[in-house]
């Protein structure tokens, strides 16, 4: 008989899973009977003299055990806020010639406060909480649809769970979106850089979402239109011609050969799609998959990512840095990435989104007229989608302090 995890009890035989505590034996741990069920389990009490050791046991579903992996729910809330109401005390006497347990059931409010974990004790694992991506098996799932297929994975920092921020996520779809429409125009051999894209290369570049997988965190995307007889043609060349300037991040020459060949909004486009994963701070894989169950693939780490950007913005003749020598901040917001400041050389107000490296400079700085610094921006002219609308966006550099008058 095997004293821990507990074999002779009301909860049945159960086996080790995973243990995240050892010394002498496994201390905190997650026990799984023959039917599947899980619990938590958590030495509370060894006692030398009586030659016992107590255990918590407490059942805990597959999805909370997910949330309590990876940190979200703290360890003493998984007892205090048992799933079923109760615990299970299990004390394991070794002094006997026939080892045994002891097995108690208790409502949570009957716990001993010293045998919980402290509030502020957590796991912090990573964990998926979402089905893997397989890139074969989403080549054969397209196959068998007759659809094309888009999967795009990112791999945002600081995430234990397959989770992204959805304001981040919005702005990452929209300009995803956004850049395989403008490709699309350049596929069909007329592309614009003001006035709204035709309404019929719209119609089959729109994507929808499908579905999300982890492997950090995986977008599952799909053509809205029905297919012809050849598919989803648009969306699958639009999507290779992301895929070509997507291998050139590493080369200049590649990429800004690639680059000539393209419109003022498609290089726009492409542009906007790579600064918003350097501000997520997130590389990217992209894959395709044909309704011919062909399978196409990139991944491009951040590095990259910032080294294409970085080629862009000094070769392109929509983009000026403008280097500001007296400004007040007027407002910041770290959490979504905004300021605003007023240039008083020119008399003229900026804002909109700041680079990783400008966040990091501008936290803690005060707002307000008595404070002055020096600032660089990149102006970029932005070419809309849907409209002749071309307007300017500001993106902060960088900041820093200046002192006396100039």
């Amino acid at each position: 008989m095997r004293l821990v995890p507990a074999t002779d009890t009301p909860l049945g035989p159960l086996v080790i899973s995973e243990v995240f505590f050892e010394h002498d034996g496994p201390r905190l741990f997650v026990a799984k009977s023959g039917a599947g069920n899980l619990f938590l389990a958590n030495c509370v009490d060894e006692d030398e003299d009586e030659r016992t050791e107590t255990y918590l046991y407490v059942s805990v579903s597959r999805a909370r055990m997910k949330l309590v992996r990876s940190g979200y729910i703290p360890l003493r809330e998984v007892y205090t806020q048992a799933e079923d109401g109760f615990v299970y005390q299990i004390t394991a006497q070794y002094d006997l010639k026939s080892p045994q347990n002891k097995f108690e059931t208790l409502e949570v409010g009957r716990i001993q406060d010293d045998w919980l974990p402290l509030p502020e004790a957590k796991l912090n694992l990573a964990t998926e909480t979402l089905p893997s991506f397989d890139p074969e098996q989403f080549r054969a799932d397209s196959a068998g649809e007759f659809r094309t297929r888009i999967a795009l994975e990112i791999f945002p920092p600081d995430t234990l769970r397959t989770e992204y921020s959805l304001r981040s996520l919005s702005r990452l779809a929209g300009t995803f979106q956004e850049t395989l429409d403008s490709l699309a125009q350049e596929e069909r051999g007329k592309p614009t850089s003001r006035g709204s894209i035709p309404e019929n290369i719209l119609e089959e570049s729109e994507l929808v979402f499908t579905g999300s997988l982890a492997a950090s965190f995986v977008l599952v995307l799909a053509p809205k239109s029905n297919p012809t007889l050849v598919g989803h043609d648009l969306v699958h060349k639009s999507t290779e011609r992301l895929l070509e300037l997507l291998n050139a991040a590493d080369s200049q020459q590649m990429l800004t050969d690639l680059l000539s060949e393209y419109g003022m909004r498609a290089r726009s486009k492409f542009r906007s799609l790579l600064t918003v994963l350097s501000d997520d701070e997130t590389g990217a894989g992209v894959f395709l998959a044909t309704h011919l169950g062909e399978l196409s693939k990139i991944k491009i780490p951040l590095e990259s990512v910032r080294h294409a950007l970085s080629i862009i913005d000094d070769k392109s003749p929509d983009s000026e840095k403008l280097e500001l020598k007296r400004v007040t901040l007027v407002g910041v917001n770290l959490r979504t990435g905004i300021f605003e400041l007023f240039d008083n050389v020119a008399g003229q107000r900026y804002s909109g989104q700041m680079a990783p490296e400008a966040k990091t400079e501008i936290s803690g700085l005060p707002t307000g007229d008595e404070h002055f610094y020096a600032a660089v921006l990149l102006q970029t002219m932005e070419y809309s989608t849907m409209t002749s609308d071309v307007s300017s966006s500001y993106r902060l550099l960088s900041i820093g302090r200046v002192s006396g008058l100039l």
